[in-house]
């Protein structure tokens, strides 16, 4: 579906003539539901760390504490626990708080776990990391929509009547529906429960669910990484 498709099957459930454009229109109308389609797009993607939206960000370290270039500029949150040291094998705490941050600077003694916060859009990390050293994390992108022909998203909102979502377009659909009601003053409800039972639906099942093994531990579903082999430690 397009941003023109979703507008005409949000209108033909509403009941209002459905339109033959969009970006560029003059009617009142169709300008409305536009933007209840891209006030929708961006509620929808600020609500969860969807996959589609989901995005790796990797940098090579400089040894000062500010980073150049480690925040993207479609960044828009990282997903909390995924920074690691790729170059040391070590995970990276954070986003520390302002005080755990400015209380280590304050400190002689250096931090022995590498820790980062988020400033004034510059990614910093303490201690002071060693240059070379190759740094990951995932984060959300700002980006949730992009041209017909693109093969991820590129844009914050629709640009034309072509344009594609990478959220799932009947959720912005019944976005658009429950908004035009509240917007004309209707009855809205019944409208909004069908819409935030279909988002969270949407919400359970996007990129799957972790297997939880209720009886403990099983090695059969750690992450693979290095471990100790069975046996004694006898050399």
């Amino acid at each position: 579906m397009s941003l023109l498709t979703i507008i005409q099957t949000a209108a033909d459930r509403i009941g209002v003539v459905r339109p033959t454009a969009i970006i560029g229109s003059a009617d009142i109308q169709v300008r409305n539901l536009l933007g209840l389609a891209q006030q929708e797009g961006r509620d929808l993607a600020s609500r969860f760390n969807w996959q589609a939206l989901t995005k790796e960000k990797t940098f090579t370290a400089v040894a000062t504490a500010a980073q150049p270039g480690a925040i993207p500029t479609d960044f828009d949150r990282m997903i909390d626990g995924s920074m690691w040291n790729r170059t040391r094998d070590n995970w990276i705490a954070g986003p520390m708080t302002i005080q755990d941050w400015q209380a280590i600077q304050a400190t002689v003694a250096p931090n022995v776990t590498e820790g980062f916060r988020i400033r004034g859009d510059s990614l910093l990390i303490t201690p002071t990391p060693t240059a070379g050293d190759i740094y990951a994390y995932e984060y959300v992108s700002l980006h949730w929509a992009s041209a017909a022909d693109g093969t991820a998203p590129t844009r914050d909102g629709f640009e034309s009547d072509t344009d594609i979502a990478w959220l799932r377009e009947e959720l912005i659909t019944l976005g658009v529906v429950w908004r035009f009601l509240r917007a004309r003053g209707l009855d809205y409800s019944e409208a909004f429960t069908t819409y935030e039972i279909a988002v969270k639906r949407a919400m359970n099942r996007d990129g799957g669910s972790p297997i939880i093994v209720m009886g403990g531990p099983d090695s059969e579903y750690l992450p693979p990484r290095a471990r100790t082999p069975d046996g004694n430690w006898n050399l």
